[in-house]
């Protein structure tokens, strides 16, 4: 558009002037989507939403809506500072896989996890995001590992956590819930074994799927969350299935979330020394 067809917008309260060369339709409301948005169209055509930013676009676990909007240019762009936007300049622009989330440009799921990696502040909010990358099937284990390989030649930050958390997490199921994924973190972190998530038993001609299992053990662990559990339709029917996988020799575990978040300590002693 004319530098005047803009100007007569602007005058008349049609456009509203949000920053240099960019403009938000007057009546439009203010959104956390339009903030990023707006961040990536302000740093330039090939800026990208990344980080906590792009964590949060994805849906991962553990990050809500930022308060500083962070996005990926390339080094040496020197886009204009604004408030409350990061800036993160990268010669591995070219790997950063670019997508699109609710139509704003974002740095690609694998690439993401690395850029969380360089700043998240303990291994478990890595491990978490992820889970949620593999559960909503956002990239497979192929475009997980080739994204940290190519980015790891290049000694970025981030490639360390990355990779233990990949290493943690290879070839195994993905827990359907929350629950389930926390109290996993919390047996990795005591040093035990990991056990198997949604394991299926053949009981008396029935299949049955237990949350959390050691097969070598017999040993079911049940996640007894309100949303599933608490009912009384899932009340009778949990006790049906401990009997009948009782019978067949296996030993059914079960923990509330009350419990989970008071003993945990106590809980990981218990399945240690059954495992014992």
């Amino acid at each position: 558009m004319s530098r005047s067809a803009v100007k007569r917008r602007t005058a008349g309260g049609v456009w509203l002037i949000e920053g240099p060369g960019l403009y938000r339709v007057n009546g439009a409301p203010r959104t956390w989507k339009g903030r990023a948005m707006g961040a990536v169209l302000a740093a330039g055509p090939d800026a990208l939403a990344s980080h906590r930013t792009a964590a949060h676009l994805w849906g991962l676990e553990g990050f809500g809506p930022p308060g500083r909007i962070e996005v990926t240019v390339r080094r040496h762009t020197r886009p204009q500072k604004r408030s409350g936007l990061v800036i993160h300049e990268t010669l591995a622009w070219n790997l950063a896989s670019p997508s699109k989330r609710w139509g704003i440009p974002v740095t690609g799921a694998a690439r993401t996890l690395i850029d969380i990696a360089a700043v998240a502040e303990d291994q478990t909010t890595v491990l978490r995001a992820l889970d949620k990358i593999r559960r909503k099937r956002l990239a497979t284990w192929r475009q997980l590992w080739q994204t940290f390989i190519l980015h790891a030649r290049r000694g970025r930050p981030g490639i360390v956590a990355c990779r233990a958390a990949l290493e943690r997490r290879y070839g195994r199921r993905v827990p359907d819930t929350e629950f389930a994924r926390l109290f996993l973190l919390m047996l990795d972190d005591a040093g035990l074994v990991s056990p198997v998530a949604e394991h299926w038993i053949v009981a008396s001609d029935n299949r049955y799927r237990v949350d959390l299992a050691y097969p070598d053990h017999s040993l079911a662990i049940e996640l007894d969350g309100k949303e599933t559990h608490l009912t009384d339709a899932a009340f009778e029917a949990d006790r049906v299935r401990d009997n009948q996988l009782r019978l067949v020799g296996w030993t059914v575990l079960r923990y509330t979330w009350q419990r989970f978040i008071e003993s945990p300590r106590d809980i990981v002693s218990e399945i240690r020394s059954f495992l014992r």
